[in-house]
């Protein structure tokens, strides 16, 4: 009776220490492998994302690529300009070009909420610095006081490039407006969105669609004139300035 429970318990014992081996193996392979895949830095992440998410530019607004090969204005942009409302101050070919060329800078930038750098920015403060970018006016944060400063384009049909775009936030039916893009053309839109960062996105997706308020455009004023009246009516928020 001792003999056999001796050998039961040296067979447990075995079947312990080998299934501890293999356990061990397989975790060490495990780390191993990890230990290959080399950390993607931010900078990398971002990097990716812009050569990807640019390649929605080029297909819902096939014009950009013939405007980033010219230096001078181009003929075929006449084209674009027909209906083009001559007040907005986008009329100006390299203002269109140049708005382009910084939201493609921006690409891949993740959302961060407050944030107004490479490092992570919201939609509003995306806003502000675009525009402080390719205008050289600064206007103050909060997409729900951008929503007041530019005249209201109140169709989605009536959108042209460079105007701002509003949305209400995670409630369909809120008054309140909680999101801020800008718009390129063709149903496209640059934004800072919770979970890709700057994006490109459509005006026809579902999300958008059902929350999309209104659009506002940034009239061809003289822009010292423009941010003077910007201070003077925002005057007791602008700490708030992103």
């Amino acid at each position: 009776m001792l003999r056999k429970a001796s050998k039961l318990f040296l067979s447990v014992m075995l079947v312990t220490i080998f299934v501890f081996l293999a356990d061990s193996t397989e975790s060490i392979a495990k780390k191993k492998k990890s230990a290959k895949k080399p950390k993607i830095s931010y900078e990398k992440q971002v990097q990716n994302k812009k050569t990807e998410r640019i390649q929605k530019l080029y297909e819902y607004f096939p014009l950009y690529e013939q405007w980033e090969r010219s230096e001078i204005y181009p003929y075929n942009d006449f084209q674009f300009l027909n209906n083009f409302d001559t007040q907005s101050i986008f009329e100006d070919f390299g203002k269109r070009k140049l708005l382009l060329a910084r939201v493609n800078d921006w690409l891949g930038v993740r959302y961060k909420l407050p944030g107004r750098s490479r490092n992570g920015v919201d939609c509003s403060n995306f806003m502000s610095l675009i525009l402080e970018e390719v205008l050289g006016m600064q206007i103050p944060a909060g997409a729900a006081t951008q929503a007041t400063i530019f005249p209201k384009i109140e169709n989605v049909e009536d959108l042209q490039f460079g105007d701002l775009v509003f949305f209400s936030g995670r409630r369909i039916k809120a008054k309140r407006i909680g999101h801020v893009g800008i718009y390129i053309g063709n149903g496209l839109f640059a934004h800072s969105q919770t979970s890709s960062g700057v994006t490109y996105t459509l005006l026809s997706d579902g999300y958008y669609t059902a929350r999309y308020r209104f659009g506002a455009r940034i009239p061809r004023l003289e822009l010292a004139f423009l941010q003077t009246n910007l201070y003077s009516r925002y005057s007791k928020s602008w700490t708030t300035l992103c």
